[in-house]
């Protein structure tokens, strides 16, 4: 049985807790312009989710599993690379770790029901089914993760190359002092590639349309306008990849 739905409820909960400036990558004005984004992923999360708390893993902010917590209750747990972000998500309850998934296998194996894996596969210089395999060792039998991306050919990315204009950071090996931007984005089948050749056996990658404004007042007017052209499901801006760890058959 999924659990109660409130989109008011979320959207109180995200005001109180997630648009805050303690956040990095923008602060406050990052997380209202991307509040689409968030409340898609927890109403997925509802929709699977059973009416009991369960282990939920957050891979990147910290984000999802503070909202999971404060909603239902549920134990959250953020990994990510040590940033001032995750003191604020340890001072309301939420476990964290540090974990550079470009190097090591999980701290922990076989702990969780659900993993969110939003907006980070995009920033790894390796293979994702490589980084994918060690998420998939966190998962209990049957667990889900839920992998948000940016779509390889969306609208954006077609005009940048259009116009000559650089798509992606430099490919190289992160540091501990420098963090990537954008190194590789995905199509949808490449997505489902990586998933398939990580061992998800049962998984679905989709095209998303979230509604989101340009924050450049001269990109603005152009995005309005070809926001029509978003019907056609290759051009639209992100995927959702929605997998399913392979059941214990012992």
């Amino acid at each position: 049985m999924s659990r109660l739905w409130n989109p008011r409820e979320f959207d109180s909960v995200y005001e109180r807790f997630v648009c805050r400036e303690e956040f990095q990558f923008g602060g406050r004005d990052y997380y209202l312009r991307y509040r689409s984004r968030y409340k898609e992923c927890i109403r997925r999360f509802a929709a699977l989710a059973p009416s009991r708390p369960v282990d939920v893993l957050d891979i990147g902010g910290g984000q999802l599993a503070l909202m999971c917590a404060k909603l239902w209750n549920d134990r959250g747990v953020a990994a990510d690379l040590p940033g001032p972000h995750l003191d604020y998500i340890a001072s309301h309850g939420v476990e964290t770790l540090n974990w550079n998934l470009c190097k090591s296998d999980p701290p922990f194996a076989g702990r969780f029901d659900f993993v969110f894996f939003s907006e980070v596969i995009e920033h790894l210089p390796i293979p994702g089914y490589l980084v994918l395999e060690r998420i998939k060792k966190a998962l209990r039998p049957g667990g889900v993760v839920f992998c948000t991306t940016p779509n390889l050919y969306r609208l954006r990315n077609v005009a940048y190359m259009a116009l000559g204009k650089p798509i992606f950071d430099y490919f190289r090996y992160p540091d501990e002092e420098v963090a990537l931007l954008h190194v590789l984005e995905y199509s949808r089948d490449h997505l489902d590639w990586q998933f398939k050749k990580a061992g998800f056996a049962k998984r679905e990658v989709e095209y998303v349309q979230f509604h989101h404004i340009p924050t450049n007042p001269l990109h603005r007017p152009i995005a309005l306008l070809g926001y029509p052209l978003h019907l056609v499901p290759r051009w639209r801006d992100y995927l959702i990849a929605t997998a399913y760890a392979p059941a214990d058959v012992s």
